[in-house]
């Protein structure tokens, strides 16, 4: 009897961690996240990319990404957001439009804004399309892509976020739900090879005049 009343609790743990756990992921990535070094004045690109595994229902979604504001500045002319995301099989209300804040739909464009310092927001929110057109993504489809300026020297995180101010994955009768993050990284700031190697010289004629001084 014991053995059976404890395999039924299992089963129902089971069951219930397999029901409660999240479907949707939501990735960062980018080729500088991660690298040894990306000098002062250049651009750092990433993607965020939403897989939903089919999941439906979803009728807002905010997803938040932080980065480090001293050392990066977000550009938002530079970047942009995809017209239509389909997060779902069928038709109708299985779309997901950029909303107007984040770019909007057709132009798509003018990208993401910010939140908060330090926070840029990838808004999207449902909207029905009865005549079936957009791009048809099943699978991993492309949010936004977004563009920092590397303005200062060192480490600068960049990390998605689900908790920040205005984010939150929406779904029918005011109940939300949560992803699954992944990607964040760093991005290594330096200075441009024509100011280090300045500051070398500068370095070396100040070891020069002291030793003569000596």
């Amino acid at each position: 009897m014991r053995t059976f009343i404890s395999t039924t609790l299992v089963t129902a743990m089971l069951v219930f961690s397999a029901a409660s756990a999240s479907a949707i992921s939501i990735t960062i990535a980018g080729a500088e996240l991660n690298q040894s070094a990306t000098t002062v004045g250049s651009q750092v690109s990433v993607t965020v990319t939403l897989d939903t595994e089919a999941t439906v229902g979803i009728t807002l979604m905010s997803i938040g990404v932080l980065f480090d504001d001293t050392r990066l500045s977000y550009n938002q002319a530079a970047s942009s957001t995809t017209s239509y995301i389909l997060y779902g099989s069928g038709r109708g209300n299985n779309y997901m439009t950029a909303a107007v804040t984040c770019g909007g739909y057709p132009a798509g464009g003018g990208g993401c804004q910010l939140a908060v310092p330090g926070q840029v927001n990838v808004d999207f929110v449902s909207t029905s399309l009865t005549n079936g057109t957009g791009v048809t993504n099943v699978g991993v489809a492309l949010m936004a892509t977004l563009v920092f300026n590397a303005t200062g020297l060192g480490s600068a995180s960049i990390a998605l976020t689900q908790s920040g101010a205005g984010n939150v994955i929406g779904q029918p009768g005011g109940t939300s739900t949560t992803g699954t993050l992944s990607g964040s990284g760093s991005v290594n700031v330096v200075p441009e090879p024509t100011t280090a190697l300045l500051v070398a010289l500068g370095l070396a004629g100040l070891g020069l005049a002291g030793r003569r001084r000596a």
